[in-house]
This record gives structure tokens, sequence and C-alpha cells, in this order.
């Protein structure tokens, strides 16, 4: 299983957890130093039935996880379902994503809808528009959570965070909570051993029949909503980035790391040629429009833009993913490794945007970089001069003094 510094590159941003309880106990759950083949799985509709002995990734409109996975799973989807025990991290995006298995260790997830039903025996937080802790749940340690409505019925076992419009606690907590939010709701059945500190412009209402062994402090706060939901944003749009990159790696999984190995061995070209790409393209629209017959031939070009300005910017988060890989001790690194570098790159990129100028620059040469690399992969598989090579061959060639 991989190791918690690879794994620390994806940063400690969204984390979920939940030991075992009720039925999630009982299932049989991969030994944590399990490891075997990975297995990586893309189509319109994915169903993993036959246990799998190393790595999952999987990608495709609805994914659904029913066997064992003896180390980490990576699933991105329209509907993702996780119903079988994993070894090792559970890393989750997609619109629906429910978490009805056992984790032995960290769970991150984001979507639209996320509920958790089953066992996170790690840390983990979990973004979207409504999350649910269900109760049978069981939240082993700290439960970060970021939402529109968060409902927290299951137990977690240490410290809660919560960032939402709305958040319910109905369940136990064996710490502090914290919860910034415009409502929160301790309902009759909670259970909390720690203080409780609230934020936000109303007071918690609080069931007499809940239990609170620490104090309770409300802070009035009046943040403006897009302040309170920055982190939200932030996580949503990483997810979203993230679920795109995974499927980009599943469906041309000799490309897109070679264009990102382009992107290495000839930097100062991918820089100038996507420079002359990012500015060139719009203006060559305008010319074909305005010649009327070639109007066409400008609407397909309209249209592919945008989808080359995604390309090119997750092609630059791949490179720079891969190279913190790198740093972190790992010469040559798995799929599954180059993708949690991925999703660290991203989470990079998004928290340096926030900085003046700085943010804009950096996000400014990462397109420009990894459209330029793409156009020159592009080209040089169509003269013959490179193919695009497996990976294991561009992560060898990468390692190379230069």
């Amino acid at each position: 299983m991989m190791g918690r510094r690879a794994r620390s590159l994806a940063l400690a941003s969204l984390v979920m957890i939940a030991p075992t309880s009720g039925q999630a106990q009982q299932e049989a759950v991969p030994p944590a130093g399990a490891r075997g083949e990975d297995l990586y799985l893309a189509g319109p509709s994915v169903d993993v039935t036959e246990d799998v002995a190393g790595d999952l990734v999987a990608a495709g409109g609805d994914v659904r996880v029913g066997a064992s996975v003896a180390a980490l799973a990576i699933v991105a989807g329209g509907n993702v379902a996780i119903d079988g025990p994993v070894g090792g991290d559970v890393l989750a995006v997609g619109g629906d994503v429910v978490l009805r298995g056992r984790s032995r260790d960290d769970a991150r997830l984001a979507g639209g809808n996320v509920r958790i039903a089953g066992a996170v025996d790690g840390d983990a937080i979990a973004a979207g528009g409504t999350v649910r802790v269900e109760r049978g749940a069981v939240v082993g340690e700290r439960a970060w959570l970021a939402g529109g409505e968060i409902v927290v019925a299951g137990k977690v076992g240490r410290e809660l965070r919560a960032v939402g419009e709305r958040v319910s606690i109905e369940g136990t907590v064996g710490g502090n909570v914290e919860v910034a939010a415009e409502a929160l709701e301790i309902g009759p059945t909670a259970r909390i051993e720690g203080n409780v500190v609230h934020r936000g412009p109303r007071e918690p209402r609080i069931d007499p029949g809940a239990r609170i062994g620490g104090r309770i402090e409300h802070r009035p706060a009046e943040a403006p909503a897009g302040r309170r939901f920055g982190v939200l944003g932030l996580a949503l749009l990483v997810a979203a980035l993230f679920a795109t990159g995974v499927v980009m790696i599943l469906l041309f999984p000799r490309f897109t790391p070679a264009a990102a190995h382009t992107l290495e061995a000839d930097p100062w070209r991918s820089l100038g040629l996507g420079a002359v790409a990012l500015l060139g393209a719009p203006a060559l629209v305008v010319a074909l429009f305005a010649t009327v017959i070639g109007i066409p031939l400008g609407l397909v070009l309209l249209a592919g833009y945008p989808v080359a300005l995604l390309s090119g910017y997750l092609v630059a988060a791949l490179f720079l993913g891969t190279l913190g890989v790198r740093r972190l001790g790992r010469p040559a690194p798995s799929r599954g490794e180059l993708l949690l570098g991925l999703l660290g790159a991203l989470v990079v990129l998004r928290v340096l945007r926030l900085v003046p100028f700085l943010g804009a620059l950096v996000s400014l040469a990462a397109l420009c970089s990894g459209m330029g690399a793409l156009v020159l992969r592009l080209y040089r598989d169509h003269r013959g001069r490179g193919r695009a090579e497996p990976l294991a061959a561009e992560a060898s060639a990468a390692q190379r003094p230069t």
C-alpha cells in the first residue's frame, strides 16, 4: 500500500472517517499489507464484481465497487457507490457518492450528494451540496465536512468540524465540535463529549435531551456566504478537475503521461508554443468567421478550444504532481501515485490562485505550457518522431539526468 508521504501529497484538505459498526463490521476486509496487481477501468458503466489485489482506479458514468480492494481506491463518475471493503485510502468524486463499505485508511469524498453509510478507519474530509453521516456509520477519528446541508447521525470518534448553510447533529461525537453555519441544530439523540463552538448569526438550537460534556460557545459571525463557502467551492472545483484528469489518464493511458513528460523535456518550447496557441486560436476563429465559408471549421475550433484549455491545464498539473511524487522518494511512481500527485498539484495550483498576481501568473504559465506540450506531442506523434511510450517507460526516461 502507498506510504503516507505519497498520500500526504494529496494534501490534508478533505477527510472523513467511520470505524466499524453494525453490518460494516462483519465485512471481510483485505489485510492492510496485501498488494498485488492493480486494476484500471473506464467506461459508461463500471461495475467491479471481482476482488482487486492492488490499487483500483475507475471512472465512468456510473461506477460501483461491489468487491474488495486490497489497497488504494480512486473512483470518479456521475454516480459512485463503494459497497465493498477497501484496504487503503478511498478517493471518490462524482455527482452522487455513497460509501457503504469500509476503508481501513482515509476517505476523501466530494460530490453533489455525499453519504457515509459504512466505516472508515482513518481521517477524511467530505464536501458536497449535501453531506450525510448516516445513522449506524462510525467515524473513528476526525470528520471535516463542508456542504450546503450537513447531517451527522452516526458516530464520530474524535473531533467534528463542519462548514455549511445548515448543520444538524443527531449522533455521537467523542471530542470537540466546531461549526460555522447559518443554523446549527443539536437533536435529542446527540451525545457530545467535548466542547461545542458555533460561529454564525443565530444561536444554536439545542434539544433538552442532548448531552454535551463540555462548554457551549456561540460566536456571532456574519461573514458573507461567498467567504464562508470559499473552501467548499475550492474543494468541488478541484474534485471536478481531478475527475476529468482521471478520465484522461484512463482513456489515454500512454499519451497523457507522455505529454506531461514532453513538458519536462521541452519546457520553454512548450511554454512558447502554448502561448501562441492560447492567443492565436481565438484570432483564427474570428478570421474563419469573417470568410463565411470557414464558419463550419471556426465552429469546430471554437468548440474544441475550451477542451484544449482544460486538457493543457491538467497536463501541466500532472507534470507538477509527478515531480512532487519523485521528490517524496518514488523515482518510478505507479499510476495510483501519479493520480495522487495530480490531486496534490491541483490543490496547490488552486490555493496559489488566491495569491494576487502570483497566482494568476502561475495559472497562466501552467495553462500555456500544458497546451504547448499537448500540441508538441501531437505533432511528434503525427510526424512519427515520437510515440506515446508506456507509462513505465516514460517514468524511467524522466529519471535520467539532464
